[in-house]
This record gives structure tokens, sequence and C-alpha cells, in this order.
């Protein structure tokens, strides 16, 4: 049964407080799958609770496979396809976020007196190239100085320093999350030390534009640290030491934990370069009736969902969630309750599947504490193939092969340390289309990993590789048998 869009403020309001695991009516019943061999599992050094997948034939929603169909799995980025699903249908695939450039006062000789807006509209893939464009437009329109302030303005969304604080915070894919973002919200840091001096500078790195950013603070300890860079106090600062041991000249990339000052900072240098004299940023809303000056829109929804499925990038999931929670709720909610929220979607639009035990801790699936089971996966991807905002959802993801197999998938993948996941469409050797989810988990090891958790440690665990290789192997026995049996 599927519930319309309009009423789900309603239902909603119902959910929301409540665990996202609680027990649901039992689904309906299904056609029994065949009997999948599980020898594979034990030859392969995992334990049969390690592993669970669940696969039906489109065609006739036939389950050709299952084992721990609904056993709650760490879904690991596979849980993006939750996000950019239900936000497909909830936004529509043309949807689009605008970025606006707001002037409230009179000019006068090229001076305005009172305050210029740069607001955000939660664009997941704003670029320093996008920002000179509004910063030519505004030079353009005549704007040569501000006499008053310059005002920047993030409320469409909450604004977060990291994704998730049990995730290494010098990773690049665990950054700030703001409704003004830019490049991704990572900076390209360079250094370069000798005996005598030692310098390091952050910059907005992006297709034409590459911009120093001074408000990220830089400076090599006195003693080597627990990891290459460290935070230096707390994460919106963005101040980093860097270890004395790093080489004498290198460049990495640091996630930026105060996303919307940092990015009002590229725009307000940018300015300059137009000949435009901004005063230092300040955050605040735009006031009532503030006129356009120029606006930046981005690409479709369809073209963003396509690259974040394919390339799985973190902040992109996590901004076009919060976009579509919005747009249920019409309240700037927190990752956690954005999450949520999209989850009693899904248990609201398809109310006769089991959601039991599935918990979405976030967006983009960069937890532990997130669940999903098999079937809830290829529920979202069966429902995601015949209603996706308008958007061809097997086409969205990215096309694997095997070598020497006939027959071909398109699929997220999903890796954290002792998680491994891989779910999404197969077109098989007899020409027939399946829905499909595997999981690979060792929750003991992944809960040890989790209590001996240091941040600065940026390095994934060495003794999760062999680990990951084996799920690896396991993983294309399994969906190459798929392809080429069904």
């Amino acid at each position: 049964m599927k519930v319309p869009v309009a009423t789900f403020f309603t239902g909603f309001l119902l959910l929301a407080g409540a665990a996202i695991a609680e027990d649901q009516p039992a689904a309906q019943s299904t056609p029994v799958a065949p009997k999948t061999d599980t020898a594979p599992i034990t030859a392969a050094g995992f334990a049969l609770d390690d592993v669970g997948f669940f696969v039906v034939d489109l065609k006739d929603g036939r389950v050709v496979a299952e084992h721990n169909a609904d056993r709650p799995f760490i879904p690991a980025s596979v849980a993006k396809i939750a996000t950019i699903a239900a936000a497909l249908t909830i936004l529509g695939g043309d949807h689009t976020f605008t970025t606006t450039l707001l002037a409230d006062g009179a000019v006068k000789d090229g001076v305005l007196s009172g305050s210029l807006i740069l607001k955000g509209g939660g664009d997941p893939f704003l670029t320093g190239d996008d920002l000179q464009a509004m910063a030519k437009d505004l030079a353009a329109a005549g704007i040569k100085r501000v006499d008053g302030t310059f005002l920047y303005d993030a409320t469409s969304a909450i604004e977060v320093p990291q994704i998730n604080a049990m995730q290494p915070e010098a990773a690049g894919y665990n950054t700030g999350v703001s409704a003004l973002s830019v490049n991704f919200n990572r900076v390209r840091v360079n250094w370069q030390r000798s005996a005598k001096a030692a310098s390091a500078i952050a910059a907005a790195v992006s297709e034409h534009v590459t911009q120093p950013v001074d408000a990220i603070g830089l400076a090599f300890a006195e003693e080597d640290a627990a990891g290459p860079y460290v935070r230096a106090g707390i994460a919106s600062e963005d101040r980093w030491l860097l270890s004395p041991d790093l080489a004498a000249k290198g460049q990495d990339w640091l996630p930026v934990g105060n996303p919307s000052l940092v990015t009002a900072e590229v725009f307000r240098a940018l300015a300059a370069a137009q000949g435009v004299d901004l005063p230092a940023p300040t955050p605040g809303p735009a006031p009532e009736g503030a006129r356009q000056v120029t606006q930046h829109d981005s690409i479709p929804l369809t073209n963003i969902a396509r690259a974040v499925l394919r390339y799985s990038n973190n902040l992109s999931a996590e901004l076009i969630g919060l976009a579509a929670s919005r747009a249920l709720t019409g309240r700037s909610l927190s990752l956690a309750d954005s999450a949520s929220a999209l989850a009693a979607w899904w248990k609201l639009r398809l109310a006769d599947a089991d959601w039991s035990g599935m918990v979405l801790a976030n967006h983009s699936g960069l937890s532990s504490d997130s669940r999903t089971t098999p079937r809830q996966i290829v529920t979202m991807l069966e429902e995601a193939a015949t209603s996706a905002g308008g958007a061809d959802f097997h086409e969205l993801l990215k096309h694997i092969g095997w070598k020497g197999v006939k027959g071909s998938a398109r699929v997220k993948t999903g890796t954290m340390s002792y998680a491994r996941g891989l779910a999404g469409y197969i077109d098989t050797a007899a020409g027939n289309r399946l829905a499909f989810a595997i999981f690979f988990n060792d929750m003991g090891k992944r809960a040890a990993l989790d209590a001996a958790f240091d941040p600065r440690v940026k390095e994934i665990d060495p003794a999760s590789r062999p680990w990951r290789t084996r799920a690896l192997k396991l993983e294309e026995k399994y969906t190459t048998g798929w392809a080429e049996q069904f």
C-alpha cells in the first residue's frame, strides 16, 4: 500500500517519536525460495549468522535465493539506497537546489548601505566555480563595496561539524554538514618544512578555482601525535596540528568543520578578486524583503543522485536526505531525526512490508548503528524500479561486469571495517532482472573497534583487510552464480 506524500506529516508525528526498530505487523506471506547452498559461507571462514542475502525476480516477485533475509545488518553506504530512492520520489528527479545572493539596503555610487546575504539552499554540488560566477554577477550589478554587514544564511538545514563523531576526525569523508557547503566541504592542505622554516596552507579547490582559506588554522605540532593531522580544539574551529613526522613536502585533504563560514570566506575572497569589498562574514538569517542579486541553481536531483550512488559521497547523501525530510515535515531536523523521518516514510508508503529492526542513524550510512535487513533493501529496490521521481533507478547505479560471466549488474557498495554490503539489480544471462542485497558483518569485531575508537587515528584497521578480501570473494561467487543461474 502506498501513502501519498501529502499525508506524510500526520503519520510522521505518530512515528518519529517511536523507536524505528519497533515491532511491525507480520509481512504478507511470500513464496519460499529454493534452498540456498550455504557451504561457501563456512568454507570462506564466515559464521552462518555473519552473512545474509535476499534475491527476487522483478518480473514476478519470485524469491530465487535467500539466507538470513530478515536479519539486521550494518548496511554502510548501501543505506544511500534508502535515502536516494526516497528523496527522488519525495522531491522529484527535476528538483534543484538554489544558492542565492541577496541585498538589503540602498546602493549609491557602488556602495550598498545595508546587508549582503549569501543564502544556502543545501546544494550538495556547490563549487568554487559557482561562487566565482556569483561574485562576477555581484560586480556586474554595480556593487563595489558593502557599508554594513555580509551575512551568511545557512538556516534552511541543520549545521553539524561532522557527520559522525565515531569516525576519524581527519577523514575527508566525515565532513561538516551545512546548507552552505562548497567543494564537498574538503580543503586541500599543502605543506613544506625545512630545518629553518615550516609552512602549511589550506585551499578550497574546484575545477577552475583554487582559493586559499585563511579560516582554516594549520600549525606543526612540536611532537608526534596519534595521527598525521589532529584537531586543535572543537571540530567547528577548523584548527589542525600537523605531525612533525610528515614528509618534508606534501599535500592531503582535510574535512571542514564549519562549512557555512568557510563557504562565506571563499565567496568573500572571490568577490575581492572581482573588485568587490565585503566585510568579514557573520551568520544570520536573510532579512524579510531582501532583494535578489543573483542565484545559482544546481543540476537536477536525478543527475546528483547518479553521481552520489556511483561515487558514494557522504555529504551529498546527508544534504539530499535533509532536503527530503524538510519537504515532508516542514522542519530542519538533525541527521538522526531526518533519517528516522525517511524511515517512517518508507514504513508508511509500503505498510505491508516488514520493517522490523530497521534503524537509519543518518542518510549516508556512515555509522555502525544503522541496521537494515536484506529483504528491506530489496523491497526498496523493487519500489524504486517503478517509482523514483521519474528517474530510471537501475540506470543511476554503477555498472559492473564479471570476467567470463554472462550477465551484469547495477550496484551500490558499502564498506566499513567488518561490514560489507552490495545491493542493486542483476541482469542475468537468461535476460531476467533480479533485485538483490547481500551483507557481511562481524558484529563482535566491529563492536570491539567502536569500543576502542580514537578519533585521531585515520587509518583503517589493518586486521579487517583480510576479512574484507574474503567477503569480496564470496560476494562475487554468489552474485555471479545468480547471474548465470537465473
